[in-house]
């Protein structure tokens, strides 16, 4: 069954880096990555249906459907780099960040320690916004609250699957750990000033599969 779902939730992902690779399809981007994007949403409902855990299904919904609506604003900044689409798209990221650590506190109770590396990875993201050809300008400060709340759900996510090593709490910590990377790819994506096709492609592999942990892991209760 999980292969299954893999290869459809796949076939929109594909039809996107398609569409990144592909001189002069951009006007098809914003398209592509609504449709690729809402797929997660139907494999979410998919998932929790399928493991009769509907529940769940309204509990991750927010977290889900902000990164929907953040993904159409950032496709919208991407073909035609409006400051607001973006400042649009990261709060209504950091919105659904914030969600889903509401999900993982639900699953545990936050502590000190999760904390911990949030903190590191504020002081990270101050050196590398500093570094010459990284342009972050006026953004910088909403950078580094977006480094802290990603990278608590990474925290929070591998405190969880350390104190109880099931399948599902390893999906979560792998989704996790994609969703860090896919993110700190967004620095040299946008404000790096050198930009190539392949970043973008990597920056969109590592979320779609982030998303895709994510919605399956309800499957292994």
């Amino acid at each position: 069954m999980l292969g299954l779902l893999f290869v459809f939730y796949s076939l929109p992902l594909v039809l996107l880096l398609a569409v990144v690779a592909k001189n002069g399809w951009k006007k098809y981007y914003v398209a592509a990555k609504t449709a690729c994007s809402l797929s997660f949403l139907l494999l979410l409902l998919a998932t929790a249906l399928l493991s009769d855990q509907i529940h769940l299904f309204f509990l991750l919904l927010p977290a889900f459907f902000c990164c929907f609506m953040g993904d159409i604003l950032l496709g919208f900044y991407n073909r035609g780099r409006k400051r607001i689409y973006f400042l649009a798209g990261l709060a209504v990221f950091l919105a659904g960040h914030i969600c889903f650590v509401r999900w993982l506190c639900y699953k545990q109770e936050a502590k000190w320690v999760d904390f911990l590396f949030p903190t590191a990875a504020v002081a990270i993201a101050f050196g590398l916004t500093a570094l010459k050809k990284i342009h972050t300008g006026r953004l910088r400060p909403f950078i580094l609250i977006y480094a802290f709340f990603v990278a608590l759900f990474f925290s929070k996510a591998m405190h969880i699957r350390m104190s109880e090593p099931t399948m599902q709490n390893s999906m979560i910590a792998v989704g996790a750990t994609l969703f860090l990377v896919s993110d700190l790819s967004i620095l040299f994506l946008y404000f790096y000033k050198k930009r190539g096709v392949g970043i973008h492609i990597f920056n969109l592999v590592t979320y779609y599969f982030a998303m895709f942990l994510m919605a399956t892991n309800l499957l292994f209760p």
